[in-house]
């Protein structure tokens, strides 16, 4: 444009396009004729010049003459100059400069001619950065794709993000940069990628804040440094590299950090702006999305690692079945099992293999309910060459992506297991039959001693020697107690092997609990306490083992007798209704004490057989611990339970709950009315 408007004709002596410099608002002369010696990219600095006027209210400005204007920066000794406005889309972006060697060389013609040539020029800088602006993005944007591509393609991380780096320092024009992904658990960035920064960073470890990406890391905001090593934060790792501008970022999946990115440029005049902040945080994202996926990546490799060794080295069978209950796969467990190796299975129909005519059906059941649930037994399998051993079977439906593709089979051995159980139960029935046998042998010389005592007693008072009754007493007390503790071990023993009977009868509840009140009272005036007994009006009838519902109330009566001293014992009895379980009444016995109470430790074992609090307990109280275990195993040998609630020096609360209709759940058990 400017060569077709230079004519020495029309006195057109000098002319120079000025674009305007947004950031530092200076002018920068981008095209001129007429001046030799005109500096390249001449800057014209704010307050400079007469075409700043142009630029400031966007209109035609004439200068006659040159010389009597301070402002004017010389290209001609001596003229008048004429500055026309560039504009695009009512915006100001540069200004035209003509000036003649004459003054007052310029009229209203020559405005029109310039003015035109200002709107035309001004059209085709428009075109011309549309153009670039065009061309940036379809550069950017197949960058972006690029760099897509290869993340798609690339899963190891160092080789992606190395990529990554690749193009942003290309399409950003700058010396080198870095990519460092952090480590969580030691609060740590580790450089994984490095390009041309002076040295080869990768391994680096940066703490939180330290170094351009550390300061990123810590804030999750981009930074641009104009002088790192002016700037304060810089890291003595990186005191020996030689760059001059920095610019870094943030890697975020939201607002959770995976990383940093940055870049470096050694060229001083070379000046970070925006719209380089604005490309680098475009490759932020993707750099971002390649760390996320290559450490789903490496997650999910290491847990197809482990599974797969935890499969070839478990000791269980594993096989896997597919619709049609072909085997597909098995591990080495099963060739251990079974006896059969992988490659003589495959294809073939798992219950052909090792189900016999006998397990046939029960084996197929499995199998089939393996393909739509979880199913879990025990049963008898063959092996290859015609044995039987005993497993534990586990099948679970293999489902992937929604749709039910087959189902694994899991065998353990328990041939040893059955074996030990069955030796158990031997020993545990020949503990209960020889524990029967002597509490019987026992209770006969017991129950002799206890009547001897008896007579004797009867006999020194008769004869007047009551010096003697006392001694007789403690042999027929300590008869008794230990008639008491050959009963609970028989009890239990019968318990144990299931031969314990219940002799249901219909009694009054009150009557019954008149009798326990009355057993009672002496113990519980033993320790100075009080008993406080509180029933529901019309506690009515109930059909039960009168006896037993005796003892077990005993049982936790006395146990509260012997915890308390001077405090308050409570006997409470009520009914209720359970409407889960159709409206059957129930019947409520609930014992309370103020004393010692138990931890947290006692209450786990409180119900264990022979179990008492500890052995400072046990040596200040006695017992042998089977009272709480009895009235436990009576409670669900009637239908019901009972809990307990207690804590340190706080007390205890112990609540029976029993049908008030009790039912006959055991061939041994009777009834009567």
């Amino acid at each position: 444009m400017v060569n077709g408007l230079h004519d020495e004709a029309l006195g057109y002596n000098f002319l120079g396009v000025f674009l305007l410099d947004d950031e530092t608002g200076d002018r920068v002369l981008q095209a001129s004729v007429g001046w030799q010696d005109v500096p390249t990219d001449w800057r014209v600095h704010r307050g400079e010049g007469l075409s700043e006027l142009a630029i400031q209210d966007g209109r035609l400005h004439y200068t006659p003459d040159v010389r009597r204007e301070s402002r004017y920066l010389p290209s001609l000794a001596s003229g008048s100059e004429v500055d026309v406005p560039l504009r695009v889309d009512g915006k100001t972006i540069g200004v035209l400069v003509v000036e003649s060697a004459e003054p007052n060389a310029f009229g209203e013609e020559d405005f029109e001619i310039l003015t035109a040539a200002a709107n035309q020029a001004s059209i085709a800088i428009g075109r011309a950065r549309l153009l670039a602006a065009e061309r940036q993005r379809a550069d950017e944007h197949k960058a972006l794709l690029d760099t897509m591509a290869d993340l798609s393609s690339e899963l190891e991380l160092s080789r992606a993000l190395q990529a990554v780096l690749e193009r942003a320092v290309t399409l950003l024009g700058v010396t080198g940069g870095e990519v460092a992904i952090y480590e969580e658990d030691r609060q740590e960035l580790v450089v994984v990628a490095s390009q041309n920064i002076g040295k080869d960073s990768t391994g680096t470890r940066l703490r939180l804040g330290e170094g351009a990406m550390g300061a990123v890391a810590r804030t999750h905001e981009p930074l641009i440094i104009p002088s790192y090593h002016e700037w304060l934060g810089q890291s003595a790792q990186y005191a020996d590299v030689m760059v001059h501008s920095v610019m870094a970022a943030p890697l975020l999946i939201g607002r959770r950090l995976v990383g940093a990115i940055a870049t470096v440029h050694s060229d001083p005049a070379r000046i970070f702006d925006s719209e380089d902040l604005r490309l680098l945080n475009m490759f932020a994202p993707q750099a971002a999305i390649a760390i996320e996926n290559a450490r789903l990546y490496t997650a999910a490799q290491r847990q197809k690692q482990y599974f797969e060794d935890l499969v070839l080295n478990v000791p269980v069978a594993i096989v896997v079945l597919d619709r049609d209950h072909k085997i597909v796969s098995c591990n080495p467990g099963f060739e251990t099992l079974f006896g059969y190796p992988e490659n003589e299975v495959v294809g073939r129909v798992l219950d052909d293999l090792i189900s016999t005519e006998a397990t046939r059906m029960e084996a197929e059941a499995y199998t089939r309910t393996a393909l739509d649930r979880p199913v879990h037994g025990m049963g008898q399998r063959r092996r290859k060459d015609g044995t039987y051993v005993d497993v534990e079977i586990l099948g679970v439906p293999v489902i992937v992506e929604g749709e039910r593709v087959g189902l694994m089979g899991l065998y353990h051995d328990i041939t040893e297991l059955l074996e030990a159980r069955r030796d158990a139960e031997a020993a545990n029935s020949a503990k209960s039959q020889f524990l029967a046998s002597m509490s019987h042998e026992l209770r006969t010389p017991l129950n002799a001693i206890i009547g001897y005592s008896e007579m004797l007693q009867e006999e020194v008072e008769d004869l007047g020697h009551a010096e003697l009754g006392n001694d007789l007493q403690r042999i027929h007390t300590a008869g008794h107690h230990l008639l008491s503790l050959i009963n609970d071990i028989l009890d239990l023993s019968k318990i144990e092997a299931g031969k314990m009977e219940l002799y249901l009868e219909t009694f009054e509840v009150a009557s019954m609990i008149d009798d326990v009140v009355t057993t009672v009272r002496p113990l519980v005036g033993k320790n100075s306490n009080r008993l406080e007994v509180r029933c529901a009006p019309e506690l009515g009838r109930m059909h039960s083992d009168l006896t037993k519902v005796r003892q077990m109330l005993l049982n936790l009566l006395s146990n509260a007798c012997k915890f308390t001293e001077g405090g308050t014992i409570t006997l409470a009895v009520d009914c209720e209704t359970d409407e889960a379980e159709a409206g059957r009444e129930f019947l409520v016995f609930c014992v309370s004490d103020t004393g010692i109470g138990m931890t947290p430790e006692q209450m786990d074992r409180v119900f264990e057989a022979f179990s008492q609090a500890e052995a400072s307990t046990t040596s200040k109280y006695g017992g042998t611990g089977l009272g709480l275990a009895i009235t436990r195993r009576f409670c669900q040998l009637m239908g019901g339970d009972v809990q307990a609630e207690s804590e340190p020096r706080g007390g205890s609360v112990f609540t029976i709950r029993l049908p008030r209709q009790a039912e006959i759940t055991q061939p041994g058990a009777s009834g009567g009315e």
